[in-house]
């Protein structure tokens, strides 16, 4: 069974974020769930896309203490069977701090690592999610003004964004390629 049909299975549909047409391709709109005037487009997203609302749908206080940032997760988990990639993104109104990002994406990451193991074991699909290659994504200043969109890579010389702790970091965007984030 693909990938997507047992993510369809198993996750609850009202946290799955719909495609929009655009154009000759589709797009997401993602909005940040504290602030409806906080938000980006993904332009080019790929047709196979599941757009998750992780913010609203994962709540893990219940379990952990919060004391380490173990309880902070991502607005948002955007996975590609077709491009093998999974992207976590964490979106802010303004402006936080880096520590702060880092753990929601932390977080983000074992949701995701949490669904890989339900795969497994409920599903019986031995090699769920594996050989995707992740993305971590942070989009600030989402709402107010428009100014020049930047963007920052976090990581080492010669790297991707494929590690929480250096997140691409995306300012000021109204609208995104998906490819622009994914590479």
């Amino acid at each position: 069974m693909s990938d997507t049909s047992v993510l369809q299975r198993m996750l609850q549909p009202s946290i799955l974020i719909s495609l929009e047409n655009h154009y000759e391709s589709k797009k997401v709109i993602l909005i940040e769930n504290q602030s409806p005037d906080s938000f980006i487009e993904i332009h080019k997203i790929p047709a196979d896309a599941l757009v998750i609302d992780l913010d609203r749908a994962f709540n893990n206080q219940g379990l952990f203490q919060g004391k380490s940032g173990e309880c902070k997760r991502a607005d948002y988990v955007i996975i590609s069977e077709q491009e093998k990639k999974v992207l976590f993104i964490e979106m802010k109104r303004s402006n936080a701090p880096a520590v702060d990002i880092v753990n929601q994406l932390k977080g983000a990451l074992c949701a995701f690592e949490y669904c890989q193991i339900i795969g497994r074991e409920f599903f019986q699909e031995r090699d769920f999610l594996a050989q995707y290659q992740k993305r971590f994504i942070s989009v600030r200043h989402t709402g107010g003004t428009k100014q020049k969109t930047e963007i920052e890579q976090t990581a080492p010389q010669g790297e991707r964004h494929n590690n929480p702790g250096y997140p691409l970091r995306i300012s000021w965007a109204k609208c995104i390629q998906f490819k622009k984030i994914a590479c």
